[in-house]
């Protein structure tokens, strides 16, 4: 039975339509001033090339290896840019993901509302917490998809917390949650605690074994989704991405990454936070949707430590779950507020304000301070790089970049473009990186972290310098049996200076890297080239390996 809606009888919301549209104003605002791209979001423009030069869903022609796990955002630029072919694609992408930013802070607003009931200024504190939130906004300019997952997941959550209350969205909310995996696969995860949410409240609301509901919501979910599985099973010939087996680790203790990811976000945004909302959720008073987001919150929390956490800067996987999360903690504040105020009678209605308000801008200051603080700043927090000899963020004289991720960006576009121009057609690259490198160039590469290869996905894991979550896998003795024309060690080395061999050994990142270089083999048959780009800045030199015979013995 639907429970009834709690805004039923109440006035209409005082502050309008237009205070979320003000919010999402303030975080497109936000997200242009930090203007955060990863390299990662590279590898699915690749995919988008290739598809729209006729090759197909590949990374290199004629190679069918997924090496994606976003489908639908792929899928999404791709028709985009069929349409309007003179765009940007990194453009495009950020603008998107921009635009599904604003989307779920308005979709969390009218949810505060139509859900838990919040006609006032409580009914904005979510989207105030998703406008400063650091991870929220610096994915929104990535280039991957992380704000589509984002918009889609609280969508279909919102329809089902809906339907639960009014009996409404069903169809809605099984349309949405079949599309969810196509943005990632880890999706199936939250649609799975879904259906099993589902089919305990059915059988608890009507005192029996009651699945047909249940059944039709899943018979939709299986049926979309169910299409889509079996062409990408059928094109690619993998029951799961190859990104999956890339990532995967073995012999390296998971877990304690992945609790050290939790704990690392949680300390750095405010554990004190979120305890409003933990004691709410440990009242005896139930509320169907609060459980029922708490549920997927946790739930996705717990698969962020069995997969090790994440690689990426900025706690890419907290983003998923943002909108969630901080609609949860809005729902504490609000209470606490209401259960402090009648207690204190004797108080200025004033002075409780005030005081909750304090902790508020304090809990908002803390859930932006991972950029605020670079980008306010930054002569305060700039670190060094080591493998480049650069400090980031940049204050002008060395260079400008804020984030070490776009430099790596363009320094591989750099190193793409030269071998564009001077390697012969269709040359073989071996690279660490996978995303710029490959992208700005038509060459084939060969992804020595697998993700697009599948050999080295399938590899064991290896712990050659600090372990990183996605980043341990490799071979270096497979990456020479394919003869590449060029080796691009060093984390692709297009630096200030020029490097001869013993400091080159000082460069190499991974498992392939530091494979192929004791590899006497290499050794004999790669020369260290050395090419000056500029006089002056960061990227003056490229340093790479070239094959010593010539390409035509090759072919002969």
């Amino acid at each position: 039975m639907a429970e009834p809606s709690p805004t039923a009888g109440r006035p209409r919301p005082v502050l309008g339509w237009y205070a979320p549209v003000l919010l999402a104003l303030a975080y497109a605002l936000h997200c242009r001033v930090l203007n955060y791209v990863s390299d990662d979001g590279f590898i699915s423009f690749r995919y988008v090339q290739n598809w729209l030069a006729g090759n197909g869903m590949v990374y290199n022609a004629g190679e069918r290896v997924e090496g994606y796990t976003n489908f639908l955002w792929v899928a999404f630029l791709g028709a985009v840019m069929r349409i309007l072919p003179s765009l940007d694609l990194l453009r495009l992408a950020q603008f998107s993901g921009i635009l599904f930013g604003c989307l779920t802070i308005w979709l969390v607003c009218r949810c505060a509302r139509t859900v838990a009931g919040e006609t006032g200024p409580w009914g904005l504190l979510a989207g105030a917490f998703l406008a400063v939130h650091t991870s929220f906004v610096a994915w929104a300019t990535s280039g991957l998809e992380t704000l589509m997952f984002a918009l889609l997941l609280f969508s279909a959550a919102y329809a089902y917390a809906d339907f639960l209350q009014s009996g409404r969205h069903f169809l809605r909310s099984a349309v949405l949650f079949s599309l969810l995996p196509m943005v990632r696969p880890d999706g199936l995860l939250l649609v799975g605690v879904t259906g099993l949410h589902f089919v305990v409240r059915e059988c608890r609301s009507r005192g029996k074994l009651d699945l047909k509901r249940p059944l039709a919501w899943g018979l939709v979910v299986v049926a979309i989704y169910g299409a889509y599985f079996v062409a990408r099973h059928a094109y690619y010939g993998q029951l799961l991405p190859n990104t999956f087996y890339a990532k995967v680790m073995t012999g390296t203790d998971q877990y304690a990454l992945g609790w050290k990811y939790l704990r690392s976000y949680f300390l750095m945004n405010g554990a004190f936070v979120f305890l409003p909302a933990i004691w709410l959720l440990l009242r005896r008073g139930r509320r169907a949707w609060r459980d029922y987001f708490a549920l997927l919150v946790f739930a996705y929390l717990g698969y962020i430590v069995y997969v090790g956490g994440d690689g990426l800067a900025f706690f890419r996987f907290i983003a998923h779950i943002a909108p969630l999360l901080y609609l949860l903690v809005q729902d504490g504040y609000a209470e606490l507020y209401r259960e402090i105020h009648p207690r204190l009678p004797r108080a200025p209605h004033w002075s409780i304000g005030s005081a909750l308000g304090a902790l508020i801008a304090i809990s908002l200051a803390f859930t932006t301070s991972q950029s605020a603080q670079i980008v306010l700043f930054p002569e305060r927090h700039r670190w060094f790089e080591g493998h480049s000899g650069l400090r980031f963020p940049g204050l002008g004289p060395d260079h400008q970049y804020r984030w070490f991720d776009n430099y790596f960006v363009d320094r591989q576009k750099v190193a793409a473009r030269w071998l564009e121009q001077n390697a012969p057609p269709n040359s073989l690259v071996a690279s660490t990186p996978a995303g710029s490198i490959a992208y700005h160039m038509s060459h084939r590469v060969i992804d020595m972290l697998g993700l697009n290869d599948i050999h080295i996905a399938h590899t064991e894991s290896g712990n050659i310098g600090f372990p990183r979550a996605g980043h341990m896998k490799g071979d270096g003795k497979y990456v020479l049996s394919r003869r590449p024309d060029y080796i691009l060690l060093g984390n692709v080395a297009v630096l200030p200076f020029a490097l001869d061999r013993e400091r080159f050994a000082e460069k190499l990142i991974r498992k392939s890297e530091h494979e192929i270089w004791a590899e006497p083999e290499f050794h004999r048959d790669y020369e260290l080239v050395s090419v000056r780009l500029q006089e002056e800045g960061v990227f003056q030199y490229f340093n790479f390996f070239r094959r010593r015979e010539p390409k035509s013995a090759e072919s002969s």
